[in-house]
């Protein structure tokens, strides 16, 4: 441990001015402070370019005014609002490091008993928390492995958003025709889904016959149909303990949710077709494949977090001496 913050404390040069950032959706707060934590300025800038150029225009006045050598930055990452922040900085090559925002809260709590809670403080306990060097060792993706991220999060949201809607629809199942999910264990399936999206309600289909109601899914359905379950269904709709009551509404609003989560997995679809090339063509991809147990999408949401391996100790399957890329990273610790 005490390596570990001789080492990040190596990465703040001495002399250098410290900008603490808070950053915000609208407007950004910084604070600026010497090695020994005297508040030498403290100002708010604009979530635009020219805020942004704004800030560094006053930091370098600051910095010639505090007669430092240089200047660096402290980035709290609480939600998004960083990402433009740190990509401006990265994209100059003006150093800078992350602050976790729980690391920045138990220090504000810590010292300050009263629970004072501002923007000007935070930047400032930003500030201080990355002379200590108490930040987070990280880079923000590039190239491939920033398309790779923003892809996966992408596919993350949009499975998650699938789990719901499949927990609604059972819901409203439970309602509305509780013996659907004994005859359909998956009512998302592909039979299911034809019936849920054409008729529903248990009272529709108990008034058809057999026939008739195997024929009505027939239209609109594409593959394979399974028929046995379709009966049972027809069955079990005669006798369904289903609440008439307002069921039409309840009807409609599954078939909407039908054509949503249809629409949806086909967005996952075209984001996987999107994760598989992208993986494909990173230097990593192929060696990573190789291993047991990991397929496209656990390869895609740890290859844009390779940068966590930065400055730590790496226990690895293979390495070839003559080309360092050439290894396999099965752990990280410090």
């Amino acid at each position: 441990m005490k390596n570990t913050a001789a080492r990040k404390l190596k990465q703040v040069p001495k002399g250098y001015l410290i900008v603490g950032v808070d950053p915000h959706k609208k407007n950004h707060a910084a604070v600026a402070i010497t090695q020994n934590f005297t508040i030498r300025d403290r100002f708010k800038f604009d979530n635009t370019r020219e805020g942004l150029e704004f800030l560094l225009r006053r930091v370098r006045t600051e910095m010639v005014k505090s007669d430092c050598r240089g200047v660096m930055f402290a980035i709290e990452t609480g939600g998004h609002y960083w990402r433009n922040v740190a990509y401006y900085l990265d994209e100059r090559g003006i150093p800078f490091r992350f602050i976790n925002q729980y690391t920045l809260k138990r220090r504000r709590e810590g010292k300050d008993l009263n629970r004072r809670k501002n923007d000007y403080r935070d930047s400032e306990v930003a500030a201080q928390l990355l002379c200590t060097g108490e930040f987070v060792e990280s880079t923000v993706p590039q190239g491939v492995y920033a398309k790779l991220r923003t892809a996966h999060n992408a596919y993350r949201r949009l499975v998650k958003e699938r789990t719901r809607i499949i927990n609604l629809v059972k819901g409203l199942l439970d309602a509305l025709f509780p013996e659907f999910t004994r005859v359909f264990k998956d009512p998302c399936g592909l039979t299911a889904l034809s019936v849920l999206s054409t008729c529903s309600t248990p009272g529709v289909i108990a008034r058809m016959t057999e026939d008739e109601f195997v024929a009505t899914i027939e239209v609109k359905h594409q593959g394979r149909l399974m028929r046995k379950k379709l009966m049972a269904l027809h069955y079990a709709a005669r006798s369904s303990i289903g609440i008439a009551a307002g069921a039409k509404s309840v009807s409609s609003e599954i078939s909407f949710l039908v054509e949503k989560l249809e629409l949806i997995r086909g967005h996952i679809c075209a984001i996987e077709r999107t994760l598989v090339r992208l993986v494909d063509e990173t230097e990593e991809g192929k060696y990573l494949l190789s291993i047991r147990g990991l397929n496209y999408i656990a390869v895609a949401r740890n290859l844009p977090a390779a940068e966590m391996a930065l400055g730590r100790k790496v226990a690895v399957i293979f390495f070839d001496e003559h080309n360092p890329k050439e290894a396999v990273v099965i752990a990280v610790y410090t």
